[in-house]
C-alpha cells in the first residue's frame, strides 16, 4: 500500500492550481447542454479538513489557500469560488474540497461521476463525502480501471490523472496509458497533474 495521505497537502498552492484549473474546465464544459462524464483515478478521500492535525503538521494550506483567499486572488464569480462557497456552506469554513467534491459541487444532476480510489481509509472517507452527491465508486488501481471505464456514458467529458508519482514506473507507464485511453475515447478531455521536480 501507498503511503501518500493528501490531506497534509491540501489546499497547498499546487492543489489550488489543479482545482482552479479543474473548475474552468468543468465550467465551461457544463455550458453546453449534452451531458458529461467526470473519471477520476486517484481520487482521495474527497473531503479535508484544514483545521485539522495534518494541515496543521505541514503548514501547507495557511500557505495556499488561506493566502489566495487572504489576498482575493479569485473574482467572486470564478468557478473555483463558488464551488469553495457551496462545499463551505455544507460542510463548515474549515472544509477544503478535493477534485471529486470540487467537480460534484460544480456538475449538474444530468452528468455522471466515476471516482477509483485503492487505499481503504481514502476510500471509505470518499464514500463518505460523496454519498449524497452520487456516482460509481471504485476500490481499485485507478490506472487499471482508467481503460476500463473508457468510453464513458455520457460519451462527452473529462479524465482527471492525478497519481501520488511515488511508483516511479508511472513516469514512463502513464504517457502510453494517456495514448491507449485518447485511442478509445477521441472526444475526453484527459488531464494530467504533473509534478515538474
Amino acid at each position: 500500500m501507498l503511503s501518500y495521505q493528501h490531506a497534509y497537502h491540501a489546499g497547498n498552492l499546487a492543489d489550488v492550481h489543479k482545482h482552479a484549473l479543474l473548475a474552468a474546465m468543468l465550467d465551461y464544459m457544463t455550458r453546453k447542454e449534452k451531458p458529461l462524464s467526470y473519471l477520476e483515478t486517484h481520487a482521495g478521500r474527497g473531503l479535508y479538513a484544514l483545521d485539522g492535525a495534518e494541515a496543521a503538521k505541514t503548514g501547507e494550506a495557511a500557505a495556499g489557500i488561506a493566502r489566495v483567499e487572504r489576498l482575493g486572488w479569485f473574482a467572486p464569480d470564478h468557478p473555483y469560488r463558488r464551488a469553495l462557497a457551496t462545499v463551505r456552506a455544507a460542510h463548515g469554513a474549515a472544509a477544503y474540497p478535493g477534485s471529486p467534491l470540487l467537480a460534484a459541487a460544480l456538475l449538474r444532476p444530468i452528468d455522471a461521476i466515476q471516482l477509483c480510489e485503492l487505499h481503504p481509509q481514502e476510500f471509505a472517507g470518499l464514500r463518505e463525502a460523496m454519498a449524497p452527491h452520487g456516482g460509481v465508486f471504485h476500490q481499485k488501481d485507478g490506472l487499471a480501471m482508467a481503460l476500463a471505464l473508457t468510453p464513458p456514458t455520457p460519451r462527452r467529458g473529462v479524465m482527471l490523472i492525478d497519481p501520488s508519482w511515488e511508483v516511479k514506473s508511472d513516469y514512463e507507464a502513464i504517457p502510453k496509458l494517456i495514448g491507449q485511453i485518447a485511442r478509445k475515447w477521441n472526444v475526453g478531455v484527459i488531464a494530467l497533474w504533473y509534478p515538474v521536480l
